[in-house]
């Protein structure tokens, strides 16, 4: 059985990354992986080529200014790739970084079967990648059961497995717990901000999150800023500031709380699975933003609202993401009646992300693939 190259790009990559890799090692407890992974994934790689903090960079602006070490990692990857004589690999999101890699070994290595967790948002931008896709992939595992009717008629197989957050998204402790944990008052409203986990995020959504905190004039609240597996609390700037950093509590501090404000992403799921109230956040470069409008052809930008396929949470992009006009959503969030419309339509978006058993169905296909003869693609 030859070697499985695994490439992870960002937090949530190592998350669903661990999920698959461990339910692989129940199956196939004698496979060698290699691969770029985080925290999570490391301790079920044989061999680390690089963590997800050097690939964790977003927008077309942030990549040019990374592309040496982008590059560099990029050949260390292929190299590994021939040094193992790997059979097949498995990417996972990440589409700016992997697709790239992924056409390489295509080229370079043409009996290495390619296989892709996670399906790039093409029903939303970037619509020419569908037939790339389709021709270059083996396997393509989809999340949302909207996606697979895309690749109809081109070779790759496109699976629906589900989505993962159902049963990844819980409290990590009740709620007592939490409240004594973090030493928060659990008789007063609290509110959890969520500026993202790539630092370019952090750099553009940190600071009016922070804004708004002290631009706050409604009724007393609390403010926990969970922090990702990925950051180190210590470089958040939130000296002489109320908001508390929390580590290790990210999910039970969406779960406790009673509105947030949630950078654009995976995360957005994850808080509506936890069926808190919250509003979508999100701010690129000056540069991106304006390529983003010109391919972007959906009304909604935010993952909850695409699935739902109506606008469930708000949304506010670039220059509305002030403190101003988070202050004005947040009091809304925050109203009785809002709330419990939003909490209402939230509950109805479950049944649309599948079953619980993404992972391990992952794992069982590409388990078969594992234990057969490549072919050149």
């Amino acid at each position: 059985m030859k070697p499985l190259l695994v490439i992870a790009g960002e937090a949530s990559g190592d998350l669903h990354g661990a999920e698959i890799l461990r339910e692989l090692r129940a199956l196939n407890p004698g496979q060698r992986i290699v691969g770029v992974g985080g925290s999570l994934m490391t301790p079920l790689l044989d061999r680390k080529l690089a963590d997800v903090k050097d690939l964790a960079v977003v927008g077309f602006v942030e990549v040019i200014r990374h592309l040496p070490r982008l590059r560099s990692l990029f050949r260390r990857i292929e190299e590994v790739a021939r040094e193992e004589e790997v059979g097949d690999v498995l990417f996972i999101d990440y589409p700016g970084f992997n697709l790239r890699l992924a056409k390489a070994i295509r080229r370079d290595l043409p009996g290495v079967r390619l296989h892709w967790y996670v399906c790039p948002q093409v029903w939303a931008w970037k619509a020419g990648r569908i037939p790339v896709l389709g021709k270059l992939l083996d396997t393509l595992y989809c999340l949302f059961d909207f996606e697979p009717a895309l690749f109809k008629g081109l070779p790759v197989e496109a699976l629906w497995v589900g989505n993962p957050l159902v049963e990844a998204v819980k409290p990590e402790v009740d709620r007592d717990t939490f409240f004594q944990r973090t030493g928060l008052d659990p008789h007063r409203p609290l509110v959890a901000l969520l500026p993202g986990s790539r630092r370019s995020e952090l750099d553009r959504l940190l600071p009016p999150l922070v804004g708004t905190v002290q631009a706050w004039d409604g009724p007393a609240v609390q403010w926990v800023l969970p922090v990702a597996p990925t950051l180190d609390a210590a470089r958040l700037d939130l000296e002489g500031t109320p908001i508390l950093p929390v580590k290790d509590l990210g999910y039970a501090a969406r779960a406790y709380a009673d509105a947030a404000l949630v950078c654009s992403g995976t995360a957005t799921l994850e808080t509506a699975l936890l069926g808190t109230p919250f509003a979508v956040i999100y701010k690129l470069s000056p540069l991106t933003y304006l390529a983003a409008k010109r391919f972007v052809k959906i009304p909604h930008f935010g993952l909850v609202n695409v699935v739902a396929g109506t606008q469930v949470v708000p949304e506010l992009v670039q220059e509305d993401v002030n403190p101003q006009k988070l202050v004005r959503v947040l009091k809304d969030l925050l109203d009785a009646g809002t709330a419990k419309r939003i909490r209402h339509d939230l509950a109805g978006l479950r049944s649309r992300l599948g079953e619980p058993g993404a992972a391990r169905r992952v794992a069982e296909h590409l388990s078969r693939a594992l234990g057969t003869v490549s072919q050149s693609k």
